[in-house]
């Protein structure tokens, strides 16, 4: 090969000039060969140092292929080299020119001044009949364009421009690419070397220093005059074998291309590196519990002095929240998730997310590039094992950074801990991520006030670990904000005797005490026909799975701190469900409430609670107690705001049949225990058009002679959508007396209390018929000890529920009377009472009933003030077998 080494500028563009044209006008382009490539032996990707962090001269060099007479094998078209990741340059080390400025204007206009100068080429050509000719000249720093880092060009022969880009979608290092390179003559070899400080060579040679002549005549290979800063730096993590490779093209082929690897060596000495991060976080409001944005700012001082060493390039990061700081679940109020293919982690392109999806902004400076590159933050669709993802997308001079983390939330508190590995090998210098604010911000602050404290924990790739910490104050609404939910109840339909849906609904505000459980007691005569539900089982209860045919109704319930909470259910979403179930906690019936916790893009499962359904025995009064509210959900605080039932089944929520005024009483539990009285008023209306005409029959069946014990069967019939009964004194003829010899046993209230009557305690039975449940009840009847001087008479009855029935045992004008003071505002289509008789009969007569025609009294109160009194026929056995 030729060196040419002109000295004076216009003799180089002369010849320059006059050698392109005459070449490329009359000798052509060759014949593509099926050699083509590089001459084997020839490439070299090299480092000056292979000290981690340290600034080397980077060489690049290969040679073409020629045939055996010498002549190339194709014409070089195109050239890239990917530089192992973590290879990097710096643009702003120097000053930049423009391209216009490389080539020159050949009438003495401007040319690239020698501090933009980074490197050098060696551009061998070969000119047929003339042979090889080898020109040098200086790489400069030119402006990019805008969609890429950084560029360079040079001016050896032609213009050739180098340009840059991050490979974002693979290893996240740099590729320079030299396009269309001369086409009217070869290019046989090329050598470029990019300094590690260019200032140390684009000035002045002095004594001892490698100089040589750039294609403008001017000698160089000193210090410079600009600021002396690094261009080029190493890799900062060590230990594994660096490769690099070329990728080469033909004038001939353009798409047929050849790739080589080159190996560049091990890095070592990261142990020398240094990182030492700072972090700053800033909430945009300091009450305690409101929602906030928060900024976050992480430091990473970048050491820039280009005779040590870089900083070590962050690998892993994990940023911890204060414990209290936690996720809100009102940030899923129309939020979607970005979806793997939408972000394009591993592609070039920019990322389509939704703006639904978007919770956040980011910027991220780097010393590579002259400004920050910009970016969103965005919530990324659940995966199994890991429901909170979050993507970090940046985008600017050409560059596109997708980061993916994840977030961990401790399960018992909703601390909150975000996690991003293996972070590409690219120096930062700040990364500053800012929440969104609002009531729908992503981030809640703690309920208590105090200092809070985040913490950060940085692994370079270098091996260094590092931890830097940051606090903040929260100082407003630290005062006790007391507990006082809201309370509403009651029926939409109120008219007496109907059905309807029975809706409640518990509130609270804005830094209360987080709700807690519920008890609520149902007004007097507000019932359900449990008759052909059926009920959900105990496993299926356990696991919120009832079936659909045991549905009584729905809740709603909003959660999240702040003036917009989120409601559950959401459109498109699963629904609650309110099912009637089986024995609990000791109740007869229980209540399952399902909430499937899904909102936006988050699907946490259905949260299950159950609610025992007590009944009181006497008047059949429901209490419903629910079993505690969880308080956490997959590490998402639920902060209760809005708390609705819904029982809304069709005709199974019956309404009273008394118009007195009355109310839905309950009571409210907070988390720390303070309890919160509740109530609403209730009354329904028109209990006047309700009928009230119940019949009573009886009988005495046995021997009917004076001192006999007959037996007593007494039926009661009800007719329906007539008003229930209230009361019920019932006289017997004068020709029964009480029978005190035959009172054997008495029960005591303990006894019976505790179902623990003795036997001889029994002295008849009750069956009562109602449309409410799918069987009658029934049981014993009792005597049992009173404050009267009587006994009271009780009918213990069991099935579905369990009622008491209780009379009082007493005489009006010598005959005897039963009174049932307080009987349930239920609908009772017929009850039927029997008596023993014989030597167990309570009841004896004193006269000769086929002698006499007894007659009862009868009087019967409404549950809507309506009476009604008759003297029925006792029917007796005369005729019907032995007196």
């Amino acid at each position: 090969m030729i060196a040419n080494r002109p000295t004076h500028p216009n003799t180089v563009r002369i010849a320059a000039s006059a050698a392109l044209v005459i070449w490329f006008l009359f000798l052509g382009a060759g014949t593509a060969r099926a050699d083509f490539g590089i001459k084997p032996g020839s490439l070299e990707l090299g480092l000056s140092t292979l000290e981690a962090g340290a600034h080397p001269d980077v060489t690049t060099a290969f040679e073409m292929n020629l045939d055996s007479e010498n002549n190339p094998e194709g014409h070089l078209k195109s050239t890239e080299v990917e530089l192992p990741p973590g290879l990097v340059g710096n643009a702003g080390a120097t000053p930049k020119c423009t391209m216009a400025e490389v080539i020159g204007d050949p009438f003495g206009g401007g040319i690239c001044p020698l501090s933009t100068a980074v490197g050098k080429a060696e551009v061998t050509i070969f000119f047929p009949n003339s042979g090889f000719f080898t020109l040098t000249a200086l790489i400069h720093n030119i402006e990019p364009y805008r969609d890429e880092p950084a560029a360079m060009a040079a001016l050896a022969y032609f213009p050739i421009r180098i340009d840059t880009h991050v490979r974002s979608d693979g290893d996240y290092g740099v590729t320079a690419s030299v396009r269309n390179a001369n086409e009217g003559a070869p290019v046989t070899a090329v050598k470029m070397t990019f300094w590690g400080v260019p200032a140390d060579h684009n000035g002045p040679p002095r004594p001892g220093d490698e100089e040589f002549t750039d294609g403008w005549g001017r000698i160089v290979g000193g210090p410079g005059s600009g600021q002396r800063l690094p261009f080029m730096t190493n890799p900062t993590a060590c230990g594994e074998d660096l490769t690099g490779s070329f990728t080469l093209a033909p004038w001939e082929a353009p798409a047929d291309f050849s790739t080589y690897e080159v190996p560049v060596g091990q890095i070592s000495g990261c142990e020398k590196l240094s990182l030492e991060p700072s972090i700053d976080v800033r909430p945009t409001n300091h009450r305690a519990g409101a929602p906030a944005g928060y900024s976050v700012q992480l430091d990473v001082p970048q050491n820039q002095d280009p005779d040590g060493l870089a900083t070590a390039h962050v690998e892993d990061a994990k940023i911890t929240m204060p414990e209290g700081v936690t996720l809100s679940p009102a940030v899923a109020n129309g939020l979607s998730g970005c979806a793997d293919a939408q972000i394009g982690l591993h592609d070039q392109t920019s990322s389509q997310c939704p703006p639904s999806s978007r919770v956040g902004t980011a910027t991220i400076q780097s010393p590579l590039l002259p400004g920050p590159l910009q970016g969103f933050v965005y919530v990324g669709q659940p995966r199994p094992g890991n429901p909170y993802r979050v993507f970090f997308s940046f985008e600017g001079y050409g560059v596109r950074v997708k980061l993916e983390g994840r977030v961990d939330l401790d399960p018992t508190t909703g601390q909150i801990t975000a996690t991003f590995l293996d972070n590409p090998q690219l120096p930062f210098s700040q990364l500053e991520v800012r929440f969104n604010d609002g009531p729908n911000a992503p981030l809640v602050n703690a309920p208590t006030c105090g200092v809070q404290t985040v913490q950060a924990d940085l692994k370079a790739y270098g091996g260094q670990d590092a931890r830097t910490t940051d606090s903040f104050l929260i100082d407003i609404g630290c005062g006790d904000a007391g507990f006082s939910p809201g309370f509403n109840a009651g029926l939409v339909d109120a008219t007496a005797g109907g059905s309807s849906a029975f809706l409640m609904r518990i509130t609270r505000e804005d830094g209360e005490e987080n709700l807690s459980r519920i008890a609520t007691t149902l007004p007097k005569g507000l019932l359900a026909k449990l008759a052909g539900v059926p009920l959900c089982g105990e496993a299926e209860a356990t696991a919120g799975s009832c079936p659909s045919a045991s549905q009584i109704g729905r809740v709603v319930v909003g959660a999240g701190a702040g003036s917009n909470p989120l409601y559950v259910p959401q459109p498109g979403k699963a629904q609650t469900g309110l099912y009637l179930a089986g024995p609990y906690r000791n109740a007869p019936y229980s209540l399952v409430a399902t909430v499937p916790a899904q909102a936006g893009p988050f699907d946490l499962g259905t949260v299950v609670v159950r609610n025992a359904l007590r009944i009181d025995p006497a008047t059949a009064q429901v209490t419903a107690v629910s079993d505690p509210f969880p308080q956490i959900l997959a590490g998402v605080p639920i902060d209760y705001r809005d708390v609705r039932v819904i029982v809304d089944r069709e005709d199974f929520v019956q309404a009273p049949t008394a118009c007195n005024a009355t109310s839905v009483d309950g009571s409210v539990s907070s988390i720390r225990g303070q309890i919160a009285k509740v109530s609403d008023r209730f009354r329904v209306v028109d209990c006047a058009r309700l009928g009230f005409k119940p019949s009573l029959s009886l009988r005495l069946s046995g021997p009917t002679h004076r001192s006999a014990h007959p037996r007593l069967r007494a039926v009661l019939k009800a007719r329906k959508d007539d008003a229930n009964i209230r009361k019920a004194v019932v006289t017997l003829p004068r020709t029964e007396f009480l029978e005190n010899a035959h009172i054997r046993t008495i029960c005591t209230r303990v006894r019976y209390a505790a179902d623990n009557c003795p036997q001889d305690s029994i002295y008849g039975y009750a069956k009562a018929f109602t449309p409410l449940l799918d069987k009658p009840l029934q049981g014993p009847v009792y005597l049992r000890s009173s404050n009267h001087p009587l006994p009271d008479f009780v009918a213990s009855l069991d099935g579905q529920i369990h009622v008491d029935l209780a009379g009082r045992i007493d005489s009006v004008n010598q005959r005897l009377r039963t009174t049932f003071w307080a009987v349930p505002d239920a609908p009772v289509s017929k009850f039927v009472l029997t008596m023993q008789g014989a030597k167990k009969g309570l009841l004896v007569n004193n006269t000769e009933l086929c002698k006499a025609k007894p007659r009862a009294r009868a009087e019967f109160t409404g549950q809507n003030g309506k009476v009604r009194r008759g003297e029925p026929l006792v029917k007796t056995s005369c005729g019907k077998g032995k007196r």
